[in-house]
């Protein structure tokens, strides 16, 4: 049987498209800097008096988040980060997050999650670029992973 190894990508390759209040897919990467994506569960010890050393776990509740940086854009539309971040957070929106690390080559990863803001913050240092960091994390359902065609 052969390894199968995925082609190395470059990070600026990645690509973040996120849906506005009314269901249009955006693509918000062009103000973004840093994309994060974290899948997490717990496990729940099942260990018994019978299993000796071995320490038993099953699967428990899953969970993920997204962690986002770019570049504060002016633009006062939702085709802004800025714009599209000021609507979910007002709505209290779910939107749908996909997330494609290797960006749209052809077999690579698509991640796709319903998901909500959790927070969003504005930096403005002295000797910078004001830049936005938020987090969306999942609000229903599961990250679902297929490939880019």
């Amino acid at each position: 049987m052969r390894n199968k190894t995925m082609t190395k990508v470059h990070g600026k390759n990645a690509v973040l498209f996120l849906d506005d209040a009314a269901g249009t897919c955006r693509n918000m990467t062009a103000d973004l800097t840093n994309i994060s994506l974290t899948r997490s569960k717990s496990l729940s010890e099942t260990t018994t008096f019978g299993d000796g050393s071995a320490q038993r776990e099953v699967d428990g509740i899953r969970d993920a988040g997204i962690d986002v940086s770019g570049i504060f854009n002016t633009t006062a539309d939702v085709t802004a980060i800025v714009g599209m971040l000021d609507q979910m957070y007002s709505g209290s929106l779910w939107t749908r997050a996909q997330y494609l690390p290797a960006g749209s080559i052809t077999g690579c990863p698509v991640y796709t999650a319903s998901m909500a803001l959790s927070n969003y913050a504005i930096a403005e240092p002295t000797d910078g670029v004001t830049t936005v960091q938020f987090s969306l994390q999942l609000a229903s359902g599961s990250v679902v992973a297929a490939c880019c065609v």
